[in-house]
């Protein structure tokens, strides 16, 4: 091994333990690029309306890619996703359309009864069913949505399974 690729790959170990600490401080949002989590988005505040204010979270319209197991099927278009063997929290995954067939996904209840695991890569909004509605055209039923209205969830681009643990 040549002593510049050696030096390179010290300065990159260097780098990384010093970054490392870094990373772990504090609640601020994750960088463009770093990995989020189901957690993060479900805790994000992002702000009401278009005023153009800055999510303090900084994931507002935001396109993230997460994984998380399909927990509840709530509409065609529409269900929850959580960490797997975790309770809470749990994340609203909505369709852009009336359901998930144009991303190659049949939302059933079979999802949720094989444990289904998803990989979900959509833009983080704030649920406001009106703006919804308006922005996709989509009439979902304030009924099933009300209790959802306010958080943080993701519209989806593309939704893909990965993997399914059926229970016997």
């Amino acid at each position: 091994m040549s002593m510049t690729r050696i030096r390179r790959l010290l300065a990159t170990a260097l780098l990384t333990s010093l970054m490392w600490p870094l990373a772990a401080c504090g609640d601020e949002a994750p960088a463009p690029g770093e990995d989020v989590t189901l957690e993060d988005i479900a805790e994000a505040e992002i702000p009401e309306g278009d005023e153009g204010e800055e999510s303090e979270s900084g994931l507002a319209e935001r396109v993230v890619t997460v994984q998380g197991e399909v927990r509840q099927v709530l509409d065609p278009g529409a269900f929850l996703i959580g960490d797997p063997g975790v309770l809470e929290p749990q994340v609203l995954v909505l369709s852009p359309s009336t359901d998930f067939v144009d991303l190659g996904l049949d939302v059933t209840d079979a999802l949720v009864e094989e444990e289904t695991v998803v990989e979900v890569t959509g833009a983080v909004r704030r649920l406001s069913l009106g703006e919804f509605q308006e922005d996709y055209d989509i009439p979902y039923d304030p009924n099933i949505f009300e209790e959802y209205a306010g958080e943080s969830i993701i519209v989806a681009e593309r939704v893909e399974i990965i993997e399914n643990e059926i229970i016997e």
